[in-house]
């Protein structure tokens, strides 16, 4: 089977989203099928906004991922602020203004280089799309390249139902007119099925880890002193700030405790080092920070890590919680649904959203309580070994589209 993959970014740019995506792309095509990528030249999302934000250079090595053939397209960086007047012109309930809000999120490619590699894609001759996250502008590339291409279209839209830019009501016209969505959690599935999604087209599956980023449980470890990890980009929604004032509340009881952040700068950032800048020094000397981080890097600092805590107000999934339990380590995130739902599956912990007396009460019980710690780590660790692997993932949504 030929499968064409498409997503706003591709490594070396990274987020949740984007990595189920492509990595569902190297999984199938360890099973035989051909597979060619479609995304932008951009390191991050912000780069569809930013007018002078560095691209991702043609080369045959940007253009080759695991053996993945990539195009990668150019942007047009300056559009959001016209689309935003243009939108503001127009009713709210034409379906114009509609489309103007969800263009917005980019990506916007370029029409030239885009209309150029159109033979390309329609020689390869895809019999499946699988395409997302949203609310990127990817979803009306998908459903124009499954028109001219007369292919299946699978997307894996990744939905934050909290999140305000996935209410848009265009969004789920254009949704239902795939072949197949992914979701993973029940959760999500119930979301899109009451806003008019056929519920006969969601395939329910969580994302999945690599074999090898599973550590045997004989080699896990734990540093002397408590280490609290995050690992996230620095967007506001991932709720950083919340981390550091529970940090600044332990450090009274545990004054060796450090916090850790592992994330990629965003154009929140600036709110995060105002935060950062105002906590006096013997408190900052607690924390470090290391931006862009690699997979080698990634779990160097999940083994040297206590837990990990993922504040996030919003998540579709949080690839970071089942890497984290991969690695032995057990992670405290919200109650928010599709989180907990998602916690409880691997054993991990929650706590109320926002509420920092809550973080900082269960942040204290898992610290003080190593045994907990360790068990309810290794109870998820042999559930993501039974049954979180990629390979088990890739089988599961074959078998579901019939392939």
């Amino acid at each position: 089977m030929k499968i064409l993959i498409l997503s706003h970014i591709f490594p070396p740019a990274i987020d949740g989203g984007s990595k189920g995506i492509w990595k569902l792309g190297e999984y199938l095509q360890k099973e035989g099928h051909q597979i060619l990528a479609l995304t932008s030249n951009c390191f991050s999302t912000d780069d569809f906004v930013t007018p002078n934000s560095k691209t991702i250079k043609n080369t045959p090595q940007s253009n080759t991922i695991n053996h993945i053939p990539l195009i990668r397209l150019p942007v047009y960086k300056n559009l959001r602020k016209p689309l935003k007047a243009l939108k503001l012109l127009l009713p709210q309930t034409t379906t114009l203004s509609q489309k103007l809000s969800l263009l917005q999120k980019g990506p916007f490619f370029k029409v030239l280089p885009f209309l150029k590699i159109l033979p390309k894609v329609r020689t390869f001759k895809p019999d499946l799309i699988i395409a997302g996250p949203l609310p990127t502008n990817i979803l009306n590339y998908a459903l124009a390249l499954k028109k001219i291409t007369s292919s299946k279209l699978l997307i894996s839209p990744c939905f934050h139902p909290e999140d305000p830019d996935f209410q848009h009501p265009l969004i789920f016209k254009l949704l239902s007119k795939a072949d197949y969505l992914l979701s993973f959690t029940n959760y999500e599935k119930k979301q899109l099925s009451n806003r008019g999604v056929d519920p006969k087209k969601i395939i329910i599956t969580p994302l999945g880890i690599d074999p090898d980023f599973i550590l045997p449980k004989d080699k896990i470890k734990y540093p002397l002193n408590p280490n609290l990890l995050f690992i996230a980009n620095f967007s506001a929604h991932k709720r950083a700030e919340l981390l550091i004032e529970a940090l600044e509340k332990l450090l009274p009881k545990y004054p060796h405790l450090t916090l850790t952040f592992l994330g990629q700068k965003t154009l929140y950032w600036p709110n995060i080092q105002n935060k950062l800048n105002s906590l006096p020094k013997d408190t900052l000397d607690h924390i470090k920070i290391h931006f862009s981080p690699t997979q080698k890097e990634i779990k160097k600092y999940i083994d040297s890590s206590t837990l990990l805590c993922l504040p996030s107000i919003h998540e579709s999934f949080g690839m970071v919680l089942i890497e984290s339990i991969a690695r032995g380590k057990t992670i405290l995130t919200t109650d928010k649904a599709q989180t907990q739902e998602n916690a409880k599956n691997i054993h991990g912990h929650t706590f109320k959203s926002d509420d920092i007396n809550d973080l900082v009460s269960k942040l204290d019980s898992l610290l003080s309580n190593p045994k907990l710690l360790k068990s309810s780590a290794l109870l998820g660790h042999s559930t993501i070994k039974s049954n979180y692997t990629w390979d088990r993932i890739v089988k599961r949504i074959l078998e579901s589209i019939h392939v």
